[in-house]
């Protein structure tokens, strides 16, 4: 991320506003500028294709009018087909600026939050929001950046150069009718600005809320047995709906505003385009005497009257997409932070040790700002084919060293090194949507079923049984439906005897067994892991399973103690 970038993202954390915003928004559009180009090549196409349109029909009404044509009939209809096939051209390229730069933003922004949350690790993301709150920001938070990319400023481009381009034009035919063009112009935008002043707050309030939905949507279908077993079904459907009906009200507050500016473009233009009207027909009657008037031909006027609307019609667009701008700089609010520099996580150093799998030296570590002391000097070795136990009363940094461990977060003083063939299986293991057969092959794709059931039978799960009817292909669902949480933990421990991984972290791996299933599974899994020379760093509360590993490091406070 450039320094520009970094600039505005910290600016817009500190206070959002919509300078910030623009300046965010501007930097990402920036590697996208040529749709900006082909967008206003297409806006002039189409306006070269009006011209030649209201100039053969001015033409023809004429001639139909005063039963003389002062431009021959073919040539009036040649000049309306090649500009009605021009403004279809035009049209056609800048829609379709707006649609690829709306695409190409919005997958490198993509890109670059999903490179972002590389950089902070799993604990950091998952202590910033749950997966609702980061899923709304991924999806409909990036895509709110579409309107504002695909209408909004293929239009402005086209507002910044046709209104004056027809200005001009029709000053050079008509100075009256060109200075009353002029004289109203300015309006539109004005008005806008003022309209737009009110609208900024409306989209942000918007966008909170459509977060807030989300997550609790997320939130209660995820709890929903716990609901059922309360009897609670009936007050979360009715906090749900009232959640709706609060972003309902929003987005027609959203629309509301959206008409209104709409409504005085439409009531400007229309005084304007009307005070044009009456000048021509007035000058063309004979009863204006001053000026250009008495020079005015019916095919100049009619001419001018056609093209007067053309000079409004990008200013209307413009109203009916400013919603969209709101849209955007109310998510750029939401996006720009998770985008901003945070420290990022450095992954442990590789090993020079063959025969050691990992080694901490002096590691301290806290959480805050400042840092509350977790860990202090700790130090570590672990050999392969070794298991080491992490005990402590919660809240002592069992799952911090893991996660250290893994480099999911970096020391704040110390040195962590690793043997880079790891795998972890956290205290909720997390199974994808799909079979049970595609979860393991997560671990290593080339296995076969062979090795998915010597798999499954090494960790307690023997093909075929009751639990698992289908075998490899029972399906499994999100939040780990169609398995019980042991069947879970086991399928994660499965997927690291599949990764070859000559480290395994593990955190409180048998927490979702019972004690039979717990015993029959350290009985082959610790066996295992010792034959294959894998390092085991196993974090447990339970006494029974801290008793079956080589070494036992006990947390206390930050301060180990073996």
């Amino acid at each position: 991320m450039s320094a520009t970038t970094d600039t505005a993202a910290k600016t817009l954390t500190a206070a959002p506003n919509s300078g910030a915003a623009g300046r965010w928004l501007r930097e990402r559009l920036r590697p996208h500028r040529r749709w900006l180009w082909l967008a206003r090549g297409g806006a002039l196409l189409g306006l070269i294709g009006v011209g030649l349109l209201y100039a053969g029909l001015a033409s023809l009404l004429t001639g139909a009018l005063t039963a003389t044509s002062e431009v021959a009939p073919p040539g009036a209809w040649i000049a309306m087909a090649a500009g009605l096939l021009l403004r279809l051209l035009g049209g056609l390229a800048r829609d379709r600026a707006g649609l690829q730069l709306s695409a190409g933003v919005r997958h490198a922004l993509r890109s670059e939050l999903l490179a972002a949350a590389s950089r902070r690790g799993p604990v950091r993301l998952a202590a910033r929001g749950a997966t609702a709150w980061w899923t709304q920001r991924l999806l409909d938070q990036v895509d709110a950046l579409h309107g504002y990319h695909a209408r909004y400023l293929p239009v402005l481009e086209a507002a910044k150069l046709l209104p004056l381009i027809v200005v001009g034009l029709v000053l050079a035919l008509d100075w009256v009718a060109g200075l009353l063009l002029l004289i109203a112009l300015p309006l539109v935008p004005l008005f806008m600005a003022l309209i737009g002043m009110g609208t900024q707050a409306v989209q942000d309030a918007q966008q909170d809320s459509q977060a807030r939905l989300a997550a609790e949507l997320q939130q209660r279908l995820a709890a929903l047995p716990a609901l059922r077993r309360l009897s609670a079904l009936a007050e979360s459907t009715r906090a749900v709906a009232d959640a709706a009906d609060g972003y309902r009200v929003l987005a027609m507050r959203v629309l509301r505003v959206a008409f209104l500016s709409s409504s005085t473009l439409e009531l400007f233009s229309a005084l304007a385009i009307g005070l044009v009207a009456l000048y021509i027909g007035f000058a063309l009657l004979g009863l204006i005497g001053f000026g250009p008037a008495p020079q005015l031909t019916p095919v100049t006027g009619f001419f001018i009257l056609m093209l007067a609307p053309e000079a409004f019609l990008p200013l209307r667009q413009l109203a009916q997409a400013y919603h969209d701008r709101g849209a955007a700089l109310a998510a750029v609010d939401s996006l720009a932070p998770l985008l901003a520099a945070a420290d990022p996580v450095t992954h442990p150093d590789t090993l020079d040790d063959r025969r050691l799998a990992l080694r901490f030296e002096a590691v301290d570590f806290g959480y805050g700002e400042p840092p509350r002391a977790l860990l202090r000097a700790l130090d570590l070795v672990l050999h392969r084919g070794e298991v080491l136990g992490l005990s402590g009363a919660s809240g002592s940094g069992k799952s911090t060293v893991l996660a250290l461990a893994a480099g999911f977060l970096s020391p704040t003083a110390g040195r962590i090194a690793r043997d880079q063939r790891w795998a972890w299986v956290p205290q909720r293991v997390h199974l994808f949507h799909g079979d049970l057969r595609a979860n393991l092959q997560q671990a290593c794709e080339t296995a076969d079923d062979a090795a998915l059931v010597a798999a499954l039978d090494a960790v307690g799960l023997p093909l075929p049984q009751a639990t698992l009817p289908q075998g490899l292909a029972t399906p499994i669902g999100d939040g780990d439906t169609g398995v019980s949480g042991g069947q879970a933990q086991r399928i994660g421990v499965a997927r690291a005897l599949l990764s070859g991984a000559t480290l395994w972290l593990l955190d409180e791996p048998t927490a979702a067994l019972d004690e039979l299933t717990r015993d029959r599974l350290l009985d082959r899994l610790l066996p295992l892991a010792r034959t294959a020379g894998a390092a085991v760093l196993l974090a447990s509360h339970d006494p029974v399973v801290l008793a079956r590993c080589d070494r036992v490091l006990a947390l206390d406070a930050g301060s180990p103690s073996s």
